[in-house]
């Protein structure tokens, strides 16, 4: 089976659109999305549709939290507040239904997936550093899991004492706990403005790119009264 797994979508349909294109070229089985398809983009309705529609299995992320009032929006940062707030006030109401259907985490017979970390998921914590990874690494309930909220495409591995992080864009998955995070489909941060997702097909990890139009994801973004500093950091993957 052929997966692509999907984060931090943000409200940016112009970058899901793009990957979207990529995982029908790659004719995959399913779709996996580790959360927080809302907050600082302009269409959160738009996708959560696509969510809805394309997703097998969908894990909330702290914007969804916040969204759903699960989680005191003075835990975001300012932008993030004031993004949850419009979005209350644009969103339809049936992905209220849809997103409080769901969890903060998924287990397969495999793979677990949060938004943030398999210490504690839900708790909005980042996994950055080698410690940050040891810790969800000797909790994580399953050999694989998949995560987001850091917008940066990771892996970490731990199969003796101490984790690894491992740099190249393809991974094949042998003994040991693996940590995976896919990256930013919206909002990426670690300096390159292109959508980041992942092909898995049940072995190894594939780390893609993909280009899209982020200029109109950042005036969608102004259209919108959303800050400027949120279409302005899309230029620069930040």
């Amino acid at each position: 089976m052929k997966v692509g797994i999907i984060s931090d979508i943000h409200g940016n349909i112009h970058a899901l659109q793009a990957v979207a294109e990529e995982l029908e070229k790659e004719q995959v089985d399913e779709v996996w999305c580790l959360g927080d398809v809302v907050g600082y983009g302009a269409f959160p309705n738009e996708c959560l549709q696509w969510v809805e529609d394309n997703c097998t299995y969908f894990v909330l992320g702290n914007h969804e939290l916040a969204l759903l009032n699960l989680v005191d929006i003075s835990m975001l940062n300012d932008y993030a507040a004031r993004t949850i707030l419009w979005t209350k006030e644009v969103l339809k109401e049936k992905f209220l239904d849809f997103l409080m259907s769901k969890g903060v985490q998924v287990l397969t017979s495999k793979f677990q997936l949060v938004h943030d970390t398999p210490e504690s998921p839900g708790s909005m914590k980042y996994i950055l550093t080698i410690e940050d990874a040891y810790h969800g690494l000797i909790r994580q309930v399953r050999q694989v899991c998949f995560f987001g909220h850091t917008h940066i495409p990771t892996v970490f591995k731990l199969e003796v004492a101490n984790p690894d992080r491992i740099r190249t864009s393809i991974v094949k998955l042998e003994k040991g706990r693996y940590l995976i995070n896919p990256g930013s489909v919206g909002q990426p941060r670690d300096k390159n403005p292109e959508a980041s997702f992942i092909i898995f097909d049940g072995e190894t990890i594939y780390f893609r790119r993909v280009r899209y139009d982020v200029k109109s994801a950042a005036k969608a973004i102004l259209k919108a009264g959303l800050p400027e500093f949120l279409a302005a950091r899309l230029l620069v993957g930040v």
